[in-house]
């Protein structure tokens, strides 16, 4: 008997719960486990996760030293160019995330707040294109970004919206602000430039679990309350 492939994944180390809690936790889980669970045991693959500086996971899927990353990954045109995506598996906004007490009408409301942004991420890039000259703080993590604010180090923070929909279920002393307008974005598994057959394969797979609903039950167990 041939030995199952095993698929080199990586993981972001400041976990973007609810797509998936930190790989190291008692407890493993999330959005995105339980899809790659599903599509791997259909493709009959095995999973070998490493976790890392988001950054870093980047360079090394690049570089091919992973096969691929399912961790929240935003697909990007500039990503597009040096890496492979599958068809994207959730749709979502980049959202301002603010203290219960604190008010946003519009995106005028933003100017002049000094904004908290995770490295690396969409949200940082959303944030130097469109207040360019705003206070910003950066985190390496979403613990600390969200800490900042409840701390009053910041006014709002700028994030994915999923993963401020999980930041929030913990957290009720915190609320979005409001939804960014034009910032409709994708997740979807990133792979190395040029393994169209493996995206072949997953996009297959996606398909099909769309199809016989396996994907909706995935869906609706980690995102049942939690607006895009």
């Amino acid at each position: 008997m041939e030995p199952k492939k095993v698929l080199k994944v990586g993981l972001d180390s400041a976990a973007p719960f609810p797509m998936h809690s930190d790989y190291n936790s008692e407890k493993f889980e999330g959005f995105e486990v339980d899809l790659m669970k599903a599509i791997t045991e259909h493709l009959d693959i095995e999973v070998e996760y490493e976790v890392s500086l988001w950054a870093t996971i980047l360079e090394k899927l690049f570089k091919g030293e992973l096969d691929l990353i399912c961790s929240a990954v935003t697909v990007t045109s500039s990503r597009r160019h040096i890496l492979e995506f599958s068809n994207p598996y959730l749709h979502f906004r980049l959202c301002a995330v603010v203290n219960s007490d604190g008010d946003l009408r519009d995106i005028n409301d933003l100017k002049n707040k000094t904004i908290g942004i995770r490295e690396a991420t969409e949200a940082e890039r959303y944030v130097h294109v469109n207040f360019p000259g705003n206070n910003m703080v950066h985190a390496e993590t979403n613990k600390e970004l969200y800490r900042k604010l409840q701390a009053g180090k910041i006014d709002l923070l700028i994030d994915d919206s999923p993963i401020a929909g999980g930041f929030l279920q913990k957290n009720k002393k915190l609320k979005v602000g409001m939804y960014l307008p034009k910032t409709d974005s994708q997740y979807a598994i990133a792979m190395k430039k040029g393994d169209t057959q493996l995206r072949d394969q997953f996009n297959e797979v996606l398909s099909l679990l769309k199809e016989n609903g396996t994907y909706q039950t995935i869906y609706k167990k980690w995102f049942t309350d939690i607006q895009f």
